[in-house]
């Protein structure tokens, strides 16, 4: 019974001796470096047990369109390495795309993305690191009296950046019907 507060007080000691600051996967920083944690933030949960005296073991479950991916690593403990920065596994890559209709379109990959913005700022689950993807990216949008669909295709990374800009120039133009057009005759009534 005695270890216990000696144990704690190591504990304590240990992180205060702690220098950098630890960083969790989902960017969030871990100041009690100890026991269980549960970190929920947008579509992600981290799950954090351990860390002082026995090894840190993390679960990120981030939420996509075709379910959860799960993501387990262990780090080591305090108490063994305190000068120890965790990296993680993977890493989400972010798409910049720039459309002229603010109410446009956007499928990545054949699924719909519920944005809106001339400017929209998308992330990508989690995705392992040094491997290049590419996503398909189809764009719907209105100029004028036409509807213009343009097709490109991203190359992202994870932890890195990549910008499309959506203008017209490749694009499949499809006439709107007019909005103006001639009111059709009503049909007379009988005498």
């Amino acid at each position: 019974m005695r270890r216990l507060p000696a144990l704690l007080s190591c504990a304590l000691l240990a992180q205060a001796a702690h220098s950098d600051e630890i960083i969790f996967p989902d960017g969030t920083a871990a100041r009690n470096q100890g026991g269980l944690m549960i970190i929920r933030q947008g579509g992600q949960t981290t799950l954090s047990l351990g860390g002082v005296i026995f090894r840190r073991r993390l679960l990120v479950s981030t939420d996509t369109p075709a379910g959860p991916v799960l993501t387990r690593f262990r780090l080591p403990s305090m108490f063994r390495t305190p000068t120890a920065t965790p990296l993680p596994e993977s890493a989400p890559a972010l798409l910049v795309v720039n459309i002229p209709d603010h109410d446009g379109l956007i499928y990545i990959d054949g699924e719909l993305v519920r944005t809106h913005g001339t400017m929209r700022h998308l992330e990508s689950p989690p995705l392992p690191p040094g491997v290049t993807i590419p996503l398909r990216v189809r764009a719907a949008f209105k100029v004028g009296d036409n509807l213009l669909i343009e097709d490109k295709t991203a190359l992202v990374q994870a932890g890195e950046g990549a910008a499309l800009t959506f203008d017209g120039s490749g694009a499949i133009r499809v006439p709107l019907p007019s909005s103006s057009g001639a009111e059709l005759p009503l049909p007379r009534k009988k005498r």
